[in-house]
């Protein structure tokens, strides 16, 4: 019926989609952003760190009055990587809490902040 009301193509199956890698089997559908992790890996520069086992420390107590601020580049920068580690979580939700922890400083970002973000692409490495 859509076809008949509407000019639409068929593009087969669904793989890849905003940022979602989607694999079916017989009993049921896989959904990964391992592809779109990597790309934020690349973008930010590092695809080649160490990894970490973890990714936020029990000590990590953020402040927006502690640390050095980021400049305007590093600013838009850190907005860029807090929105592309927000849309993560839609299946890494493992690192939620840690996201949601620096996306609380997001208007007063400091160079503490900026850390805590690549700790977590660290542990996304891994």
């Amino acid at each position: 019926m859509l076809d008949q009301t509407y000019k639409i193509k068929d593009l087969g199956d669904l793989t890849y989609f905003l940022g979602l890698e989607v694999t079916r089997s017989s009993s049921r559908i896989h959904l990964s952003q391992q592809k779109y992790t990597i790309d934020i890996l690349h973008e930010t520069g590092m695809q080649d760190c160490a990894s970490m086992p973890t990714h936020m420390t029990h000590s990590s107590h953020l402040s927006s009055t502690e640390g050095i601020q980021l400049n305007e580049d590093e600013t838009s920068t850190y907005y860029r990587l807090i929105g592309k580690l927000i849309y993560l979580t839609n299946i890494r939700h493992n690192i939620a809490f840690s996201v949601n922890n620096i996306n609380q400083f997001v208007f007063v970002p400091t160079k503490f902040h900026q850390q805590d973000a690549f700790g977590i692409l660290r542990y996304l490495k891994r």
